[in-house]
């Protein structure tokens, strides 16, 4: 699903014409992407919304939602996609939710599900770089979910969003990929070897973006010709430092060796390397 051609460990200085080529090409490719997954899931969305508490969240992040009081809170998620687990927060208990995305594809679909749920929900189409001040403080909880971060060429901006959107005492729950699969070849990339799964295939330190265009349907994982998608390679520190730099104290890291992300099946059931990682971050003052 990565394209590795280039170089590597260059000090690569995202501008703001890159980041405008960056943002307008993932909207183009999400579009198309989110029609694929339509198609794929076809109504089991749609029906599963139909009934009361329906969460499409696994046992690990529900029990840390829960742990910091989801229920009867103000919630968002940024890079919400169809809206589903924005919806799932609110069948937690959440009192009101909005989902920001950047695909009108996505957005679309949210709408129609929050509609067939009849959460108290509001989903609004926008790059989650350029959230306007109408929405700051007005969150107890935001969540960002698998394969959200990857997207974003300037943390820094982002999480500085973040941190305008919370309220005081207001928590971030991150529940992504662990950067270390950054290093390893996907079952699908011509790097992969099948007899040595875990050898290291890209740098850890990689800079420039990677260029797809192969397709990003993770649930029909069909491959087209495709509009050109970029995503980038974050360390963990790429992730830490701006959040806390931003105001944002870091409250718990908790490293899972499971998969979240449908690309690392093949090496779950060794449970040697971390998979996934929940960060929770607090606002204070």
């Amino acid at each position: 699903m990565r394209d590795s051609a280039g170089l590597e460990n260059i000090d690569l200085k995202v501008t703001e014409m890159d980041k405008e080529k960056y943002i307008n090409a993932n909207r183009e490719a999400w579009n198309e992407a989110t029609l694929k997954h339509q198609e794929a899931r076809g109504d089991k969305l749609k029906n599963a919304f139909a009934s009361e508490g329906y969460s499409t969240l696994d046992e690990f992040i529900t029990a840390k939602m829960k742990q910091y009081h989801i229920e009867g809170k103000d919630v968002a998620q940024l890079c919400c996609n169809n809206g589903r687990e924005l919806l799932s927060m609110l069948n937690l208990g959440a009192k009101s939710g909005v989902g920001f995305d950047i695909s009108d594809e996505a957005i679309n679909e949210a709408g129609e599900l929050a509609e067939i749920s009849g959460l108290a929900a509001k989903f609004v189409r926008t790059d989650v770089l350029e959230i306007g001040h109408e929405y700051d403080d007005l969150f107890d909880m935001i969540y960002i979910s698998i394969g959200a971060l990857t997207w974003l060429p300037d943390l820094r901006l982002f999480f500085k969003i973040v941190w305008r959107l919370l309220r005081n005492n207001g928590v971030l729950i991150i529940y992504e990929q662990h950067p270390f699969t950054n290093m390893l070849a996907a079952s699908d990339e011509k790097e992969y070897d099948a007899s040595h799964p875990f050898e290291v295939a890209f740098s850890y330190f990689r800079t420039e973006p990677w260029e797809e265009n192969s397709g990003i349907d993770y649930i029909g994982k069909t491959t087209y010709e495709a509009k050109t998608a970029y995503s980038f390679t974050q360390k963990i520190s790429d992730i830490l430092n701006p959040m806390i730099q931003s105001g944002i104290g870091l409250v718990e890291l908790i490293e899972y060796d499971h998969d979240i992300s449908l690309m690392w099946e093949c090496l779950e059931k060794e449970k040697m390397v971390p998979l996934s990682y929940i960060l929770v971050g607090q606002k204070n003052g």
